[in-house]
Formats: C-alpha cells, structure tokens, sequence
C-alpha cells in the first residue's frame, strides 16, 4: 500500500513539475510590468481558435508557426514604458522560418542571430526575439534605437523564475481572472485620457501608481468591452475605492442618444452631486479636464445641484481651445444666482455675456465655452453653440445600440473612440490593439 501511495506522489510530483514547467516561458516578462492582458486562444470563440496568433503573425497555418498556441498569449507595459506580447515557443526553427516568409512578404525584416537569441523586426516598429522558449515582442521604436531594445529583450528571454512576472501580485490578481480575455493594470500605465474613471474614489495624494484595474475583456466586431473594478494593494488606497463605488448609480441612459459617435471620449455616471463633489475635488485627473472651466466659474457650486444622469465628454482632441462638453439633470439652480459675480471676477482677458434665458458665453485668448440651464433643469456646457452640441439633444449620428446596451444600468462608463485619439501612449496602444484583435475603434470600459 504504501508502495504505491509513493508511487502516485511521484507522479503526482512529476505532474506537477511538468504543469510547471510549461510556463517557464512566461518569466521572459519582467516582474515589474505595470499592465498585463493574457488572452486565451483556445477560449476565444470555441476550441482550437486561434484567429488572434494568425491576424499577429500573418499566418495560415499555426501548427507549423513555431507558436504554441495552446498556451495564452499575454501583453504587458514593460517597466519603461515599452508595449510587450510574450507567446510560448513550440519549435524555434519553424518559428525562425515563419519570420523568413514574413520578410519575403516585406512585414519584417530577415530574422538573425545574436548573443544566442534570433531576432526580427516587425512593420519597422516592434521588436520580435525568440529563443526555444519564449518569443517576445516589443515596441514601439524608432530604428535608432532597436539594437538597444534587443538587448532588452535579451535580458528578459534570459530571466528566470525570480526575475518573471509570475512572482508579481499583478500576475496573481490576473491569474485568478478564469475568462478568455482578462486585464489587470496600474492606472498610470494606461494611457491619460483612460486614467479618470479608474481613479474616481482614490486619496488626493494617491498616486494612479497605486491604483489598479482588474478587468474582463469581450470584442465583437469593432467594439472591445472592459468590465471591470478597481482596487489597489495599499489597504487606505482600497478602502477609498471601495467605499467610492457607493456614490455610482445605475445609469439609465437619458443623454446616451445626445451624445456625438465621434466625441474623443465620454463618461457616463448617475450621482448625487453633493456626494460626487469630495470625490471629484481629489481627482486629479478630472480637475485637470475641468481647469478652464474653473477658472470663470464656479463648477463646485453646478455640481451641487446635479442629481441623476452626468456626463462630461472631450468632444476634440485640440490643446489650444476647450475641447470638453458636459451634461447633467440638476435638482435646482439657485448658482445661477452667482452668475453676476462670476461677470465681475473673470480672469484677465476672459469676460461672461448673456446668450440667452439662463444661458451664458465665456470667451478669451485660449478658452470658448457655453454654458446655462434649460427649464427642466438640465445642464449644458459645451465649446460650440449648435443645439447638438450642448449634448441635450438627440444627434445624427448617435453611439451605436450594441455601446449604448453596455452603457445602460452600469454605475460608471467610459467610451473611447479610439480613431479621434491623439498622443504617444494612445498611437502606442492602437499600434498593439489592432494587429491582434482587428479593426477595433472603440472601446467600453464599465464598473461593474
């Protein structure tokens, strides 16, 4: 009997080492990666769809790819900032072949091998080096500065068990996400124009560091959906969160079809704005959004009287002038009262004119905005005059039915459009988004 028990531990031991050893190829990602997103091939959409690994690697036949693709794939942020994807390797001469008939189709450059690593250069800009276990791909960089992120990456396909990332608490988090697409990331390594809805709720001198995002990840046709929760791993940090996610309504949508389809983005949420206002005073990032507001009139004193649906938009992604618009269902206007002082104590250069029965014109050298309050106590704020585009009308081209599903009965919403989006991080990450997952243009974050 007992030769026998002995016999299963062993077994069970080799099991065990064997189950292991499988993911050593995930050690090639650094520990101190800041977002991680694995994706489930075989999961996706039914057994054995790899339809992800071929749109990457441009590929009909995976079996003779060198991939495997019945392990995950997974994206992280590199400490420095650099987009990664790691895949395991199944055969490293059948994966160096695949990279020879990519560069015979001019989309990378003729593989080659150095420091006892095979590497390649995808579309000029991502990185690709390879050993038998792992391949790594990274970028996006410029062609001066490729043969440094090769020894990067050489560094990395060399780490072991102690230096991967599935010693991180991220990987942990990630790990106990069972869904065929799931995220878990720091907030700052999200680009900025995503990092508000994340860090609502967090301590003023939280950092967006601090602040985590554990997601799960649906696409369909060109819409990506992230449902997700934040968090953090500092306890005082947590508890803040947490407690925030009392403050977020049900959304039922009432501004969802007076909302412009080409906006840069939009948040949606239904508050009590006397409970809203401590969080939106913290957040730095959404103060940020709202300085030139600010700095004519009073948006603390608006936001009091906000009660039910709320939504703040960047409409354009210019820097010169206001590009924002805002939308709310007020309870009263009794700041309206306040107007008349707000005439008097503009900024230097900035003035306020009467536009209309309770509405109002701020200009100056750098900022244009309307402002007012309809009959029904409806609130608008918005860059340009037209009806449209104070957001409390129904517009021509509204967000789709499938967006505007997801949006409705969530606490908190975020729709990025990805083709209005401008900046590094943002080229960066459609860069990576799109070769995987297809012609995706917009994305849905929701709390759940």
């Amino acid at each position: 009997m007992m030769k026998k028990l002995s016999y299963i531990f062993v077994g069970f031991m080799l099991f065990y080492m064997a189950s292991c050893s499988d993911n050593t190829y995930l050690n090639a990602i650094p520990a101190e990666s800041t977002a991680l997103i694995s994706i489930d091939p075989v999961k996706m959409s039914g057994i054995n769809n790899v339809a992800v690994l071929k749109t990457l690697l441009h590929v009909t036949n995976m079996d003779k790819s060198g991939i495997d693709a019945s392990h995950k794939i997974f994206l992280f942020t590199a400490p420095d900032g650099n987009l990664g994807l790691c895949a395991k390797v199944k055969d490293a001469d059948d994966l160096n072949e695949t990279f020879k008939q990519l560069s015979g189709k001019g989309l990378s450059t003729a593989p080659i091998k150095r420091r006892g690593f095979r590497f390649a250069v995808l579309k000029d800009v991502w990185v690709a080096g390879w050993n038998e276990q792992a391949i790594l791909v990274m970028g996006p960089v410029t062609p001066d500065a490729q043969a440094a992120l090769q020894q990067q990456i050489s560094q990395y396909l060399k780490q072991d068990e102690a230096d991967g990332v599935t010693n991180s608490r991220l990987y942990a988090k990630l790990d106990s996400i069972d869904t065929p697409m799931a995220m878990v990331a720091q907030a700052a390594a999200l680009p900025e124009q995503f990092v508000v809805p994340f860090t609502l709720g967090a301590p003023k001198d939280a950092d967006a560091s601090q602040v985590m995002v554990a997601a799960e990840i649906t696409t369909k046709k060109q819409l990506m959906q992230v449902n997700g929760t934040t968090f953090s791993f500092n306890k005082r940090i947590n508890k803040a969160l947490q407690d925030a996610r009392q403050v977020f309504r049900p959304i039922s949508g009432k501004y969802i079809a007076c909302y412009p389809k080409d906006a840069v983005l939009g948040m949606f949420m239904n508050v009590d704005g006397r409970q809203f206002l401590p969080i939106m005073q913290a957040n730095k990032s959404l103060q940020a959004l709202l300085t030139g507001i600010n700095t004519a009139i009073d948006m603390d004193n608006i936001l009091r009287s906000v009660y039910g649906e709320l939504v703040i938009a960047t409409l354009s992604d210019a820097t010169d002038r206001l590009s924002m618009g805002m939308t709310a269902e007020l309870i009263h206007k009794r700041w309206t009262k306040d107007v008349a002082y707000w005439k008097e104590s503009c900024p230097k250069g900035g003035r306020i004119e009467d536009w209309g029965p309770d509405i109002w014109h701020y200009t100056s050298d750098k900022t244009n905005f309307y402002f007012g309050v309809t009959a029904n106590l409806q609130f608008f704020c918005s860059s340009k005059q037209d009806e449209e585009s104070t957001m409390l009308m129904p517009v021509k081209d509204p967000l789709s039915t499938e967006v505007a599903d997801l949006i409705k009965g969530k606490k908190l919403a975020l729709v990025v459009n990805l083709r209005a989006m401008q900046g590094e991080k943002a080229g960066a990450v459609m860069q990576m988004l799109r070769p995987i997952f297809g012609n995706i243009d917009t994305i849905v974050y929701t709390l759940k």
